[in-house]
């Protein structure tokens, strides 16, 4: 794992930096992917309802859900992380 001090990273101790590298590559594929089928299954069942097709049409819009909502998951990265800095800067208490 890596360590920071004043938020730069270190080297890993354990000498796995590139496994350590890769797995952040690959986070926002790994977030992206349940959150869309949760997203397309909820969506479907609130316009279509609960019945015999629902399992098909679900998987037909996760089929379109999943590619947009990992590429949303790369372009917005950078987005995401300088909001989740500055919130937590925000809530940091004053002294």
């Amino acid at each position: 794992m890596l360590a920071t001090v004043h938020g730069r990273r270190r080297r890993a101790v354990n000498g796995n930096d590139a496994i350590e590298r890769r797995a952040q590559r690959l986070q926002p594929a790994f977030l992206a992917t349940p959150m869309s089928a949760f997203v397309a299954a909820l969506g479907t069942l609130v316009n279509t309802g609960l019945d015999g097709g629902f399992a098909l049409r679900w998987l037909a819009a996760w089929a379109i859900a999943l590619p947009a909502a990992i590429l949303a998951a790369y372009l917005f990265r950078p987005l995401a992380r300088r909001a989740a800095l500055a919130a937590a800067r925000w809530s940091l208490p004053r002294s």
